[in-house]
């Protein structure tokens, strides 16, 4: 334990350290306010968001669904607002069927992340079962942008730093106009001691309000889901 948290603070020196290359005062702000969100530091991080505070995900083409695994098979987890399909899935429902494949438990998962792959407008064909009863729904690649409110991105936040064993954060630029501030930065942790290092590249466009630079909106622009997808 002792060297998670001397390796958090040699992070913090470093990170420190790189914002004195900050043109402005504002610019620091911006990354002290990473550094906080990559820390965990919940009660720093709330101080820097506005009321009104908004987080855009990268937008990407998908479903607009996602899955878990459950005692009874594979289960619907989340439906996005933007999905579009001829039955909209609910929460709970059950996949019994991809693309006519029958769903095995642990068995045919490569087959079906095949079958699920395709580009914008193309259609994937399920066979979900909710209370009992079984039924069809075409579902079309669409581009998904999900949104969070300050609770929902605080949230995440805890449970995103308390997940990582460690953690090291390279500051690539930082442009600033105004109240607008485009962070380019690389970011890699391992889950564990020794563990697989997993890595991301990210662009954010961070917005503050001109009347008491609150952090009004963050934008990604890096594809958060190539990120996702190196733990499934």
């Amino acid at each position: 334990m002792f060297f998670k948290y001397s390796y958090k603070l040699i992070i913090t020196v470093t990170f420190f350290s790189l914002s004195l290359y900050a043109q402005n005062k504002k610019e620091r702000e911006v990354l002290n306010f990473i550094h906080a969100r990559y820390n965990g530091n919940i009660d720093s991080v709330k101080m820097f968001l506005h009321e009104e505070f908004t987080y855009f995900h990268s937008p990407y083409i998908g479903m607009g669904m996602t899955t878990e695994e459950g005692p009874e098979g594979i289960f619907v987890d989340k439906v996005s607002p933007f999905i579009k399909a001829t039955i909209k899935p609910k929460v709970n429902d059950i996949i019994v069927e991809v693309n006519n494949i029958k769903v095995e438990m642990n068995k045919n998962y490569d087959i079906i992340k095949r079958n699920i792959n395709g580009a914008l407008g193309d259609s994937i064909e399920f066979l979900f079962l909710r209370n009992d009863t079984t039924f069809n729904s075409k579902i079309f690649l669409t581009e998904q942008q999900f949104k969070q409110n300050s609770i929902s991105f605080l949230t995440d936040i805890k449970l995103y730093a308390d997940r990582w064993y460690e953690y090291d954060f390279d500051l690539k630029d930082i442009i600033s106009k105004k109240n607008k501030f485009v962070v380019h930065y690389e970011w890699e942790g391992s889950l564990m001691e020794g563990g697989q290092i997993y890595s991301f590249k990210a662009i954010e466009i961070i917005k503050t309000s001109s009347r008491n630079n609150k952090i009004v909106s963050i934008e990604a622009v890096w594809t958060e889901k190539q990120f996702i997808d190196q733990f499934r």
